[in-house]
C-alpha cells in the first residue's frame, strides 16, 4: 500500500507540473477543471492497474539457489567427492545448509549494520500509528462537516426552480449565522443568510442564486467531499493543497461565468459580487459549507470585466491521453524499484533480528528467502 501511495504522489507532482507550466493558461476554465480532476484521478488509479510484477522473493531464491551437482568452480574441495555433493543436494532447502563442512560463499549473507535502514525500522511502527491517528481525525472532521450539513437541511425551507434547476432555499435560525452558499446531499440546497431577503433586491438575489446553482450543477459538494477523503491519504503532500486551491479557483470562475451569462450583464454581476463579498465577511469564520471556496475576489471581478477569450481550445483528449501514457510508463518503472527496496529492507530486518538473537553475522540465503516468503503470505 505504501508503494502505491508513494507512486500516486510522484504522479501527482508530474501531472501538476505539466498542468501549471503548459496548460493552465491555455485552457478554458471548464476544461482546466476537468483536466485537473482527471489528473488527480489518474494519479490515484494508474498505480493500481499496472500488470502483475515479478515476484521478487522468487527472483532472489532463483539467484541464490542453484544445482550444486553442476557447479564446477570449487576452490577447496574435489567436485568428485560424492559425499560432499550429496550434502549440498540434501541441504539445498534446509536450515542446515550453513553447517555443511564447506560452505558455498554465494549461499551466505553477511549482516552489516546500516544506519539508514535502522532509522527506517525504528520509525516504522510510530509513523504507522501516527498516520493512522491523523487519518482518523481527518475522516472524523469530514463526518462532522457532513453532519452540520444534515443539520442545516432541517432548517425552514422554500422550494424554488431557476435556470432549469429545482432547489430548496434554507433559512437557518439567527443563532446559526452562515453565508449565502450551496450544497447537495439528498437534494439541492442553497443557504440564505438571515437578512438575505432584505439586503439584496430581486435582480441581485437572482444572480446570487444563479452563482450557487452553477455550483450545484457542477456537483461541487461531492467534489469537495472526495477531496476531504483524499486528504486522509495525502495530507502530508504539498501538491494536494495546490490542487485544492486551484480547483476552488476554477469552481468560482465556472460559477461566475454561468451567473454572468444568464444575467446578461457582466458589470452588474461584478457589482453584486462585491456587495455579496462585503456582506459575507462577518460569516467567513463560521462557514460550514464545503463547496463555498474562498478565492481572490479581485481576480474574479477583473476577469468579469474583461471579454472572455474562447479562441484557445487545446486538444483536451490528446493532453489527457499524453498524461495517462506518462503516468503508466512512470508507474511501470517506479513500482518494481520500490518493491525491490521493500524486499531489501525486509531482508535486512530479518538479518538484524537473527544477529540480535544469535550474535552471528553470517546467515544462509535460502533461510532468509523462506522467511521472506512467510512475510509475504501474512500480508
Amino acid at each position: 500500500m505504501v508503494n502505491y501511495l508513494l507512486i500516486s504522489i510522484l504522479l501527482s507532482f508530474i501531472g501538476g507540473g505539466l498542468y501549471f507550466t503548459l496548460l493552465r493558461n491555455r485552457m478554458q476554465v471548464l476544461q482546466a477543471k476537468y483536466f485537473l480532476l482527471c489528473t488527480i484521478f489518474l494519479s490515484c488509479a494508474v498505480p493500481f492497474v499496472i500488470p502483475e510484477l515479478p515476484n521478487y522473493t522468487a527472483a532472489i531464491e532463483k539467484e541464490f539457489l542453484f544445482d550444486y551437482s553442476e557447479y564446477n568452480q570449487w576452490n577447496v574441495v574435489d567436485i568428485e567427492d560424492d559425499e560432499l555433493v550429496a550434502c549440498y543436494a540434501a541441504a539445498s532447502n534446509s536450515v542446515e545448509q550453513c553447517h555443511c563442512e564447506v560452505r558455498q560463499q554465494s549461499e551466505v549473507l553477511y549482516y552489516q549494520s546500516n544506519a539508514c535502514y535502522n532509522f527506517i525500522l525504528a520509525c516504522k511502527l510510530p509513523v504507522y500509528w501516527f498516520f493512522l491517528c491523523i487519518m482518523f481525525l481527518l475522516f472524523f472532521d469530514l463526518l462532522m462537516k457532513i453532519a452540520c450539513l444534515v443539520f442545516l437541511v432541517n432548517s425552514p425551507k422554500k422550494k424554488r426552480t431557476l435556470a432549469g434547476t429545482t432547489f430548496y432555499i434554507l433559512y437557518p435560525e439567527n443563532k446559526l449565522p452562515v453565508p449565502v452558499s450551496s450544497f447537495s446531499l439528498f437534494s439541492h440546497y442553497i443557504i440564505a443568510c438571515s437578512d438575505f431577503e432584505n439586503k439584496f433586491n430581486e435582480k441581485e438575489k437572482e444572480v446570487i442564486l444563479l452563482h450557487e446553482i452553477a455550483h450545484l450543477k457542477q456537483r461541487d459538494t461531492w467534489q469537495q467531499i472526495l477531496f476531504f477523503v483524499l486528504r486522509g491519504f495525502w495530507w502530508m503532500h504539498p501538491m494536494y493543497y495546490v490542487f485544492r486551491n486551484e480547483l476552488n479557483r476554477l469552481n468560482e470562475y465556472v460559477a461566475d461565468d454561468f451567473a454572468a451569462e444568464h444575467s446578461g450583464n457582466f458589470r452588474f454581476y461584478a457589482k453584486t459580487l462585491l456587495k455579496a463579498k462585503e456582506h459575507q465577511k462577518k460569516y467567513d469564520a463560521l462557514s460550514l459549507v464545503l463547496c463555498f471556496a474562498k478565492t481572490l475576489f479581485k481576480s474574479r471581478v477583473l476577469r468579469l470585466m474583461q471579454k472572455p477569450d474562447n479562441s484557445r481550445k487545446p486538444h483536451f483528449a490528446f493532453a489527457l491521453s499524453f498524461v495517462a501514457v506518462i503516468f503508466y510508463s512512470t508507474s511501470s518503472l517506479a513500482l518494481p524499484l520500490l518493491q525491490q527496496q521493500v524486499v531489501t529492507i525486509k531482508q535486512y530486518e530479518i538479518l538484524k533480528k537473527k544477529n540480535r538473537v544469535t550474535g552471528k553475522i553470517e546467515f544462509c540465503k535460502s533461510c532468509i528467502v523462506e522467511e521472506l516468503k512467510k512475510t509475504e503470505k501474512k500480508r
